[in-house]
């Protein structure tokens, strides 16, 4: 097992659960700890995230290594995985499918994966230069700059909005965010994936400025 931060509730078949950006296990999850009632919920804090310790290079590249011990150790498991977690659980199933005995992801950063008619090119490019700069940046302009990205008119106003009630916990975990690498240029393996057995489900949604122009107008 790492040395990863988790929380942990319930006894029964063991579902590992790995955040996204800017949040932590429990944080992005404490809503479905009801399922505690059926399944053993193990809510890590990726590196840097939590009360996890950060590492030299923080994102996919040493989270994938991390999940995929896990698995290893738990003998077998569910993963799950949101946002850049979803991306973490991608490329760590692939490298021990024996361990895993679902995969769901919701909203996964698999930009190299998807359909450039669901994805332009302009945009994963711009996430990227984005997330580049993000170490010469405060944490809110940070995010102020990829939500620019997304086509948000004054993504400023917003961040201001949605982040005014925001802890200590939370600045922080958006400060762990603009040192993590970019999950969209993670490797993922469909090859391996596809020939795997267990389950597989994939959650897509998100927003943009077409489908909500409210908050585009902000």
């Amino acid at each position: 097992m790492t040395d990863l931060h988790a929380e942990i509730y319930g006894d029964g078949d063991p579902v590992l659960l790995v955040h996204g950006s800017a949040s932590w296990g429990v944080d992005t999850f404490g809503s479905q700890c009801d399922l505690a009632d059926e399944f053993r919920l193990i809510m890590i804090d990726r590196r840097g995230y939590g009360h996890s310790p950060a590492a030299e290079s923080m994102g996919w590249q040493t989270d994938k290594d991390d999940v995929a011990a896990l698995l290893a150790g738990l003998g077998s498991a569910h993963l799950v995985g949101h946002s850049s977690g979803g991306t973490v659980a991608l490329v760590a199933a692939a490298i021990v499918p024996q361990a895993v005995r679902s995969l769901i992801v919701v909203e996964p950063t698999v930009w190299g994966i998807a359909d450039p008619a669901d994805s332009p090119p302009e945009r994963p490019a711009a996430y990227h230069e984005a997330w580049i700069r993000g170490e010469g940046l405060s944490a809110r302009d940070f995010l102020i700059a990829i939500t620019e990205v997304t086509g948000v008119r004054d993504a400023a106003a917003m961040i201001s909005a949605s982040w005014a009630e925001a802890t200590e916990a939370d600045w922080a975990a958006a400060e762990a965010m603009r040192h993590e690498s970019w999950a969209g240029c993670a490797p993922i393996d469909v090859t391996a994936l596809a020939a795997a057995s267990f389950p597989k489900i994939v959650v897509v949604g998100g927003w943009d400025q077409a489908l909500h122009p409210d908050i585009a107008d902000m």
